[in-house]
């Protein structure tokens, strides 16, 4: 079974693109909640990461990354190899549970970053003009705009995740036209 990427920035909508696939039928796993759940006590990044930075909130450990590029490489050092294992394993559980599925869909925003574009049969990047980037995550986190605008930058570019991909969605704000993209691209999949 194919197993396709889905990544873009914060504040593209990617959680929502997912969200439409599945609603499609296709089964999707977010590789941010595999890191959510790797920070918990018990959880194999929890004491490193609390060893290395003094917390593991989620919220703290943004900020902080945003700000340091040092701090950055360290989380992603602990982080980007626990997540690689528990997705796969994980991707594996799907394929079984799903056979009949078109596809599974892998969600990461940092999926070009931790080098897994060709781990996967073709990459979907989703984008978003920056005001209504800025503008979600604000709202979102209850921050303000200089806050959101450095949490965008510490990103990768989107110029740098485009080039990975096989499929574009542009989230321009309207939900009907990204159920439009997301069946559009679900049928491209589909007739490969």
């Amino acid at each position: 079974m194919k197993v396709f990427g889905l990544t873009g920035g914060i504040g593209v909508g990617k959680s929502t693109v997912a969200k439409l696939f599945l609603n499609l039928g296709v089964p999707t796993l977010d590789a941010d909640q595999v890191a959510r759940k790797l920070r918990e006590p018990g959880e194999a990044g929890h004491t490193a990461i609390l060893t290395r930075f003094g917390t593991t909130d989620r919220k703290t450990l943004r900020n902080l990354i945003a700000s340091d590029p040092i701090a950055k490489a360290d989380l992603e050092a602990i982080l980007h190899p626990l997540v690689r294992q528990k997705s796969d394993e994980r991707l594996k559980e799907l394929k079984i549970e799903y056979p009949n599925a078109p596809f599974i869909l892998y969600e990461a925003t940092l999926l070009i970053e931790a080098g897994r574009a060709q781990d996967f049969d073709g990459v979907i990047v989703v984008t978003a003009p920056l005001p209504d980037r800025i503008s979600r995550i604000m709202g979102r986190d209850q921050i303000e705009k200089d806050a959101a605008l450095a949490l965008i930058d510490a990103q990768s570019p989107d110029s740098l995740r485009l080039k990975h991909a096989q499929f574009h969605i542009q989230n321009l704000g309207s939900l009907d036209d990204l159920q439009v993209q997301v069946r559009k691209v679900l049928d491209q999949i589909n007739s490969a």
